[in-house]
Formats: structure tokens, sequence, C-alpha cells
């Protein structure tokens, strides 16, 4: 399992869709390296002005630098947050074969 840390690890790009809305959306880009149902990413939330998260969407992407589809399939999570003091932790499942990369969408306030 690897820690892929916005602002740190080479690939991570996180970016603010809403900026000066009451509800933060975040788009994360991981790399090809991120192994879905292995790695975590770690964001911030105080980094985008935000405490809190209200949810999280994961797409993979079918083929590198391309189509995004959603992770996981009925009855599989795409992933589990949790938050302690402003730091988000997301641990990815559902998806264990992709290594091409993705999205998640952050909503958080």
């Amino acid at each position: 399992m690897v820690d892929f840390t916005d602002g740190t690890t080479a690939g991570v790009v996180t970016k603010e869709v809403t900026p000066n809305a009451g509800l933060k959306i975040l788009q994360v880009r991981v790399p090809a390296t991120f192994v879905w149902g292995t790695d975590n990413l770690i964001v911030d939330l105080a980094d985008y002005g935000a405490a809190s998260v209200a949810g999280v969407l994961g797409f993979v992407e079918t083929t590198a630098g391309s189509v995004t589809v959603p992770c996981g399939t009925a009855g599989v999570q795409s992933g589990t947050t949790a938050v302690s003091s402003t730091t988000l932790t997301f641990t990815s499942s559902g998806c264990a074969a992709n290594t091409k990369g993705g999205t998640l969408i952050i909503f958080a306030f």
C-alpha cells in the first residue's frame, strides 16, 4: 500500500472546481501508478478552505489518459474515507486491476 499525498506525490493534481462557493468540489487526478484497491490518497482539506467531507466519487481510466468510468460495481464500494482534523484519507477499493490512473471528485465543506 502506498499513500499518495496531495501536493507532494508526483502526478497527483488537485484543483478546486467551484472556487468561492459554500460547497467545495475538488477534482483530484491520480497517476497511472495509483493502484486501485491497494493505495490511499491523502488530501489536506484546509488547503481548500474545507474541514469536512460530504462525499467522494472515484473514476478510473479504461485507457490511460482517456475514458473514465465509475469505480466499483453493484455491491462494491469505490472506497472509504476518513477525516481526522482536516486531513482526508481515501482508501481505494473495488478496482484493483486498474493501474491506469483516474479521478476522484471530493465534495467538501
